[in-house]
């Protein structure tokens, strides 16, 4: 068996409506099926996913690999199992409903081989479309110029961190998976918003990123996906957080890079999870609210006092200072209304 180029990891719960859309765009890589190692981990679907699975399976048995999990990890755990079973030196992450250009593997492939570069980051379309559908080259160009980043000191990396410019995302991108095992990055497990917790980390480590400035992956924008639902999982992002917290503190990172770890609480934390409280519930729980307070009193006391809180857009140091106001019932609609009408 000759060796792959690239692993591409995709993690599948109940995604029967869309897991062959996701795979065919994988067979049509311009890269060519021999060079891939598809790895397919069905994470106790109870639809048809895996029926659908077992048959991609038995039609490239040369480049496919099914996993089904003993219980459900959520994705993280389907990911970090698919990169337990990686061969290649490249790693692609793609989410079951999204869908990938024809030339999106060459191209990324094409720029990370044989360079010094930690991964190869692509642009995205969000797409709603219900089909496969792929974009002219006109449209796959957003008018920007391919660029590379390079941190070099703690003042970039402080950069970098503060205005997250790699993003959180796991998809869109190649990886080197050395790069992940050297640094000990990883999904947490059994919890949503998975992708805080493992970008943060990346933003710490990461020396070395190129950036195609092409369109290269379809962002599925589905009304039933799990983070437009309201729900009990999304105090996961606050637990994310926590998690994420504790790590950077074991790991020392909080000597250098406290005021960064701060600001990225801010947003990652109390200003996204008051964007959810806000948009994602038809009513919007004021125990939630109260909850993110409490959460905002004990890991960030005294937001004042970190440098980059000036620095922040008004609205967003108005918002931030309401989660210590203790507000009524009342008063906490009002204050929704006016995040709603404002937005974040």
């Amino acid at each position: 068996m000759t060796e792959k180029k690239i692993s591409v990891i995709i993690p599948c719960y109940n995604v029967s409506a869309w897991i062959d859309r996701c795979l065919q765009s994988v067979a049509q890589q311009s890269i060519g099926m021999e060079e891939l190692q598809i790895i397919c981990v069905d994470d106790c679907s109870t639809d048809d996913t895996l029926t659908k699975l077992k048959a991609w399976e038995e039609k490239y048995p040369e480049a496919f690999l099914l996993i089904e999990s003993e219980t459900n990890g959520r994705q993280g755990a389907a990911r970090n199992i698919g990169l337990s079973y990686a061969e290649a030196e490249w790693i692609v992450f793609l989410d079951s409903d999204d869908w990938l250009e024809p030339l999106a593997l060459e191209k990324l492939y094409g720029k990370a081989a044989g360079s010094a570069y930690d991964m190869v980051i692509g642009d995205n379309i969000r797409d709603k479309s219900r089909e496969l559908r792929y974009l002219t080259e006109n449209e796959r160009k957003n008018g920007k110029a391919d660029h590379e980043l390079r941190v070099e000191n703690v003042s970039l990396r402080r950069k970098l961190i503060r205005e997250n410019l790699v993003s959180f995302a796991a998809w869109g991108r190649i990886i080197r998976k050395s790069f992940l095992k050297e640094n000990s990055i990883c999904f947490p497990e059994g919890l949503a918003y998975e992708d805080i917790y493992w970008g943060s980390l990346i933003n710490y480590y990461v020396r070395r990123v190129y950036f195609i400035e092409e369109k290269l992956y379809h962002y599925f924008v589905n009304d039933a996906s799990t983070i437009l639902k309201s729900g009990d999982y999304h105090t996961d992002m606050l637990t994310v957080n926590v998690i994420l917290w504790r790590e950077v503190h074991r790991r020392g990172l909080d000597a250098v890079y406290r005021d960064e770890i701060e600001c990225e609480l801010i947003y990652s934390g109390l200003l996204a999870f008051l964007k959810v409280i806000a948009l994602r519930f038809e009513t919007p729980p004021y125990s939630l609210y109260r909850l993110l307070g409490a959460f905002a009193e004990e890991y960030l006391p005294q937001p004042r006092r970190n440098p980059y809180y000036a620095g922040l857009p008004e609205f967003h140091r108005l918002m931030l200072d309401a989660l210590y106001m203790e507000m009524n019932k009342r008063d906490f609609r009002a204050f929704i209304e006016d995040v709603k009408r404002i937005g974040l």
